[in-house]
């Protein structure tokens, strides 16, 4: 959703007098972060990063709107309480301007599902909330985003009604304007967002139905009101309540609810380079309601840049505690790594293919292999017949984890097989699309 710079250096630290070099891990979850304050689970809230902490605001064990304010911080590792907001919130997101201010944009006072007008902005110099100016089509499920420390990008929402609205904020004028709408039929509310230098993220969400499209939207410089939306490459992943952030070249979304009512657990990283979707599952408190609530920081590690993402809460099926669930791209201090790695640079010790997730799916879905050394390797999918409908990869691969996608939108329901090939190693495993 938002990310604010906080450098942390970590490359050594001491511990009972004792010094532990830092090595980079890339793309790991850990655990053993204190919970955010409270009991039960917490949903409808906002989140944000402001230097060294991370401002949790609003919402409740219910998702019903409150004015509670709690605080992390990052380099004490502990959690206290922050000034309340002058109005209960629930359903908006926060962002961050300047080394000082947060605003809440967006979200509804009696209920989570109601939009009302009144925002607020914290000026963390005096330690208190003040009202702006009164959004003009109040929403609550919608996205913010900064944009040069100057405009806020209100994206989206409206809970049933599924806007394609895109309403500006100035910070300097605190007045509204507004900017080019998505495109027709793309609205939606509690979805995934974010904003890398003049490009908007719109991904996934609900609009009557889970989502799994990806929309960039261009910001103009010489008009900021004027956006040029086009769509993305798809997650694999149909869900609803995700939530996202974008730094450091990607655009990381937390997934959140998918079919049969329960929380995805997986971490779809968008490579704004390659154009592409990686997915990283894991997440040991799989959850939803994220759309708010997720942010990140910039981390100095081992002479590299890192970034963690920041998931405090969130609330879904049997899930009964208010985890800080954190996203690790950097040395892994004060980490306790769960799920799987996501290394790149480790070498199988043996081939391997795994099942495709997710399973059953409609219409993609991700099938990862290993391979222990280079080779030729080739990964086809065949229908019940053992007639060939898809090759997904037919050349010579390096050694270490591959992912591919099967994107199955133009084939019929029904049970598929795909087969890997790779030196004298050959499997099959079966597969369900469900249209």
């Amino acid at each position: 959703m938002k990310s604010r710079i906080s450098i942390l250096i970590s490359s050594i630290f001491l511990l009972s007098g004792l010094s532990f070099a830092q090595v980079f891990q890339a793309d790991e979850w850990c655990s053993n972060y204190p919970a955010v304050t409270g009991s039960g689970v917490l949903w409808g809230h906002a989140s944000c990063v402001l230097g060294d902490t991370i401002y949790v605001v609003g919402g409740s064990g219910t998702g019903a709107p409150s004015t509670t304010v709690v605080k992390f911080s990052m380099s004490g590792n502990t959690w206290s309480a922050g000034t309340s907001l002058p109005g209960p919130k629930a359903g908006g997101d926060l962002v961050a301007v300047g080394i000082n201010k947060l605003y809440y944009i967006g979200g509804g006072n009696a209920a989570v599902t109601a939009g009302t007008p009144e925002q607020y902005v914290y000026d963390r110099t005096t330690g208190m909330w003040t009202t702006i100016a009164n959004i003009p089509t109040p929403v609550t499920g919608n996205v913010a985003e900064r944009w040069n420390d100057s405009l806020i990008y209100c994206m989206l929402g409206g809970w049933t009604s599924y806007l394609t609205t895109i309403q500006i904020y100035s910070v300097n004028t605190n007045t509204w304007t507004t900017g080019t709408p998505i495109t027709a039929g793309n609205g939606r509310r509690s979805f995934a967002g974010g904003i890398l230098g003049n490009t908007l993220y719109v991904c996934a969400g609900y609009s009557g139905v889970f989502r799994n499209d990806f929309w960039k939207g261009v910001i103009n410089p010489s008009n900021p009101t004027q956006i040029t939306w086009t769509s993305g490459p798809t997650i694999i992943s149909m869900t609803s309540r995700p939530g996202g952030t974008a730094i450091n070249g990607r655009f990381y979304v937390v997934v959140g609810e998918i079919t049969g009512g329960m929380g995805g657990g997986i971490m779809s990283i968008y490579d704004t380079t390659a154009n592409t979707w990686t997915d990283r599952p894991g997440n040991p408190f799989a959850g939803s309601n994220y759309w708010g609530a997720i942010s990140a920081s910039i981390t100095n590690c081992a002479g590299r840049t890192g970034v963690k993402v920041w998931i405090p809460g969130g609330a879904i099926g049997t899930l009964a505690t208010r985890p800080l669930t954190v996203y690790a791209d950097t040395c892994l201090l004060n980490c306790n790594v769960v799920g799987i790695s996501g290394n790149n640079n480790e070498i199988p010790a043996v081939y391997s293919l795994s099942q495709n997730y997710p399973n059953p799916f409609n219409p993609n879905t991700a099938i990862s292999f290993s391979i222990p050394k280079a080779g030729d390797v080739k990964l086809v999918v065949t229908d019940v017949l053992g007639r060939e409908v898809a090759v997904l990869v037919d050349q010579f691969q390096t050694a270490g984890v591959h992912n591919v996608v099967f994107d199955a939108s133009s084939h019929s329901s029904g049970v598929y097989f795909y087969t890997l090939t790779a030196g004298d190693f050959k499997e099959t495993k079966k597969m369900l699309l469900i249209k």
